[in-house]
């Protein structure tokens, strides 16, 4: 069922443009790709895909950045949702890409490995361009949501005014700058319910949550269900 599955997709996604899919296994090889993938690793198609890991097929510091956040998704199961990074081109520059990565599992519902889906925004990389500001505002986000942390802040690591960030993030992420840092916030708490002992209160204090009712409201409305639930059903 798995292998069919993972046939289908292929197929739909296959000579897609623009749009990077892959698979990789649990120990970090490549079971699937399309074409766009292919192509910005450098390779002529999908079969000189198959089989090789990151680090065989993009620079050092991107393939370690790469694996990193497969190895998160296959410890916690939480799904990495457009994530704004750099990505390698067919002519080897680099370029602006939404990634959004799940854990692949297997019929009897254990890991089986990594899907991913990276859309082009099709910007060159330029230090002083709109998304190098953006991913300065989202990393400041990312280093920083535990603390009293407002939009101003991204603003100013982005270089941009409130107004232009909150165009730039609804346009490019689907989200703004508020959100942005609730996400960040909410991943942050998940991750602690599944892999500590922490208590709510600890986990929310841990999150940039100055009340535990607070966190437990966010998270109810975000995530369905309280923390305290959310901890007993996933915990193994």
């Amino acid at each position: 069922m798995l292998e069919r599955s993972l046939e289908a997709v292929t197929d739909v996604l296959a000579t897609t443009p623009h749009v990077m899919f892959c698979v990789k296994s649990v120990d970090g090889r490549y079971l699937s790709a399309n074409q766009a993938f292919a192509e910005r690793a450098g390779r002529d198609g999908a079969g000189d895909v198959v089989g090789r890991t990151a680090a065989e097929l993009f620079p050092a510091h991107l393939a370690e950045r790469y694996d990193a956040q497969d190895h998160e998704i296959l410890e916690s199961g939480l799904m990495l949702s457009n994530e704004l990074e750099v990505i390698t081109r067919p002519d080897r520059s680099y370029g602006w890409f939404l990634t959004s990565k799940s854990r692949w599992i297997d019929d009897d519902g254990s890991p089986a490995g990594v899907v991913s889906v990276s859309v082009d925004l099709r910007t060159s990389i330029d230090a002083d361009g709109p998304h190098a500001r953006l991913a300065a505002a989202v990393e400041v986000a990312r280093a920083r949501f535990a603390e009293r942390l407002e939009v101003g802040d991204l603003a100013r690591a982005a270089d941009m005014s409130v107004a232009q960030l909150e165009r730039s993030a609804r346009r490019v992420l689907g989200l703004t700058p508020k959100q942005l840092i609730m996400r960040f916030r909410v991943e942050a708490g998940l991750r602690l319910l599944l892999t500590t002992d922490e208590s709510i209160s600890d986990v929310a204090n841990a999150c940039g949550y100055y009340d535990q009712s607070a966190f437990s409201r966010h998270f109810r409305r975000v995530v369905g269900s309280s923390p305290a639930a959310y901890r007993a059903e996933h915990r193994v």
